[in-house]
């Protein structure tokens, strides 16, 4: 069971909120102290399965409300009371967005307890030194995923790399995105060996392979190809990660493409397919997620009463995608849900769609709005294919091996064979397939932005959808928290344009 490994552990101002799992012997809280916590083993592995803990606000801040909201799939038309999600949508957003400062907030945490890992972790002894290089190479690379997320997000951060005092904070300035990403880099690299391909024990559930390490920081090595640092000669380390990824298809259950596209979702398939999850279990253990309740319409659930964010008068699910979609994808009866009975009484019809993607609607275990079991995908191996199909096609056109890695996808999908004759045709058929293959998984934003297109597409989308608003490059970042930057004035500078 994925709780084994996802029980959360507690530790004051570094490790974080509960524990569900008696073999971990956690320590009174009244006797735990940074100083004192890091003396065995199993601290070690308290403490980063502390830092695992901190991916489960990222579903919902980054890739619902700062990604998939951001992007023409999602529709904010009413406000009725600050709600940044509406501003998101409409790119008016400001520093004082909760969203914002939470997500910012999130993720320093996360860096904080990896630090404090790696600044404790060669001062302990461990019966087994493998599993210390392990925990080490963990650490590192969730660390620097963490600020994979910081720089797309915002650009120019504070760059901590060790457990500080509050007089050296005010010391640390932020650092260029480039130095931001040389850091992840570096840091992914060295570590991209020196973990399990695979996990065995249902225990190790979540918990990062090799394979997602070079999933992941080949889609680094590609945002750094494209916007905002045009460093084009990464394509090259993309590709060999890639390459490297897919020459060992099938080898592992999580390399290799599910035939069914409805497979890859639902709590049952958890663990199953993806190269990446966030780990979440239901039962009122404080250990759900919301992520199906903010996307979900106003449906008769029987399980239990949700919080609706979706809605007509709300945040819809944009026309311009559900009319994208060709009639025979498979995808979108899995995605989507544009009929059902309404949670009114007595009960209505309604068509307003909602994503249903992580719905699970026969469920008995819930407890509440945010105890759903269902993870929520980080890297799956189709992502690994039209990342590949992506760099063949820019390095040579659309060639037979890039388009194939295209139509398997499609193929999946039961959409015909494409044949696109030039570069811009496969680019276009792309970048439909990541709003298809991936939609209400965040993922489409950030493609738009490092391929350039976030501008034209929002801009276009806007006066399709009469409205007198249009973007510039300042949009393609957030503004800085306002509690930031009010803390250290003379140390943190807006982002231009705020």
């Amino acid at each position: 069971m994925k709780k084994i490994f996802f029980a959360i552990v507690i530790m004051i101002a570094i490790i974080g909120t509960s524990c569900n799992k008696a073999y971990l012997d956690v320590k009174p809280t009244s006797s735990i102290t940074a100083g004192n916590f890091y003396q065995s083993q199993q601290d070690i592995q308290q403490a980063v399965t502390g830092v695992y803990s901190s991916l489960r606000d990222w579903p919902v801040d980054i890739y619902l409300f700062l990604s998939e909201v951001r992007s023409n799939n999602f529709y904010a038309v009413f406000a009725d009371a600050q709600r940044d999600y509406f501003d998101i949508n409409n790119f008016q957003e400001n520093a004082q967005d909760g969203t914002l400062h939470d997500t910012w907030q999130s993720l320093y945490s996360m860096i904080n307890r990896a630090n404090g890992v790696l600044g404790n972790i060669d001062n302990v002894t461990f019966d087994n030194p493998s599993l210390k290089t392990q925990y080490k190479a963990e650490t590192r690379f969730l660390r620097a995923y963490a600020y994979f997320q910081l720089v797309r997000l915002w650009g120019r951060v504070p760059l901590v790399t060790k457990v500080i005092s509050p007089s050296e904070g005010v010391q640390i300035k932020q650092s260029e995105p480039a130095d931001i990403y040389k850091f992840i880099t570096t840091e992914m690299d060295a570590v991209k060996d020196s973990l399990p391909g695979n996990y065995s024990a249902s225990a190790d559930n979540g918990r990062v392979t090799s394979w997602a390490v070079k999933g992941i920081l080949a889609k680094v090595y590609l945002t750094m190809a494209g916007y905002p640092l045009k460093q084009t000669a990464m394509m090259n380390n993309a590709k060999a990660l890639l390459e490297d990824i897919i020459s060992h298809e099938g080898t592992t259950p999580k390399l290799k493409l599910t035939p069914n596209y409805g497979d890859l979702f639902g709590y049952k398939n958890d663990n199953l397919h993806d190269m990446l999850e966030v780990q979440y279990v239901s039962g009122g253990l404080g250990e759900g997620t919301s992520f199906p309740s903010q996307v979900l319409g106003n449906v008769s659930l029987s399980l239990v009463n949700v919080t609706i964010l979706n809605s007509a008068n709300r945040l819809t699910i944009s026309q311009d995608l559900l009319t994208s979609y060709d009639s025979t994808d498979k995808r979108f009866g899995v995605t989507y849900d544009t009929s059902y009975t309404t949670n009114d009484n007595p009960p209505q019809h309604s068509n307003v769609p909602f994503f249903k993607k992580f719905v699970d609607f026969g469920l008995t275990t819930l407890t509440k709005y945010d105890d759903w079991p269902e993870n929520f995908p980080l890297l799956r191996y189709a992502d690994v294919l039209l990342m590949e199909a992506e760099i063949l096609n820019d390095e040579s056109g659309p060639t037979g091996q890039a388009t194939d890695l295209l139509n398997r996808i499609r193929s999946r999908a039961g959409l015909p064979s494409l044949t696109p004759a030039t570069k811009e045709e496969f680019d276009s058929a792309l970048t439909t397939e990541y709003r298809h293959e991936f939609a209400d998984e965040g993922q489409y934003w950030f493609y738009l932005v490092r391929t350039e297109k976030a501008i034209p597409v929002m801009n276009a989308w806007f006066q399709a959808t009469g409205r007198s608003k249009t973007i510039d490059e300042h949009n393609l970042l957030y503004p800085i928290p306002q509690t930031e930057i009010d803390i250290y004035p003379d140390l943190y500078h807006q982002n231009p344009g705020y």
